[in-house]
């Protein structure tokens, strides 16, 4: 992704909505469908509650973006570790339904990429 038009850094603390704070950021930059606001929403917001969950601890969301194209990282203390049954419509699913996702060499760091539809 060339030089990103926002970028924004929160400590995921688990009385906020970061998923809600990240689209709203990005909406200022780019107008995304209510589908896709509520899609991508919700595969940050799945990915927030895993890194909460199983992260160790401390976890730090870091997202940017520009023209219609978004990416958040999730960094977390433990490794990420994706299980090998995946049960549709719950969060692993709906991660890798929603973005494209990637998992950082050192396996503590979980990429979502978001690109508009059309």
């Amino acid at each position: 992704m060339k030089q990103p038009e926002w970028k924004i850094r929160l400590k995921i603390d688990p009385e906020q909505d970061a998923a809600l704070i990240i689209m709203n950021e990005a909406q200022k930059h780019s107008s995304f469908s209510p589908f896709e606001l509520m899609t991508y929403r919700l595969a940050v917001h799945e990915a927030v509650l895993n890194a909460l969950k199983y992260g160790g601890g401390e976890a730090v969301l870091t997202a940017f973006g520009n023209a219609g194209k978004m990416q958040v990282e999730i960094r977390q203390k433990n490794k990420i570790i994706w299980p090998n049954l995946v049960r549709p419509f719950r969060g692993v699913a709906l991660i890798k339904r929603y973005a494209q996702t990637e998992i950082s060499d050192n396996s503590r760091t979980l990429i979502l990429r978001f690109l508009k539809y059309f």
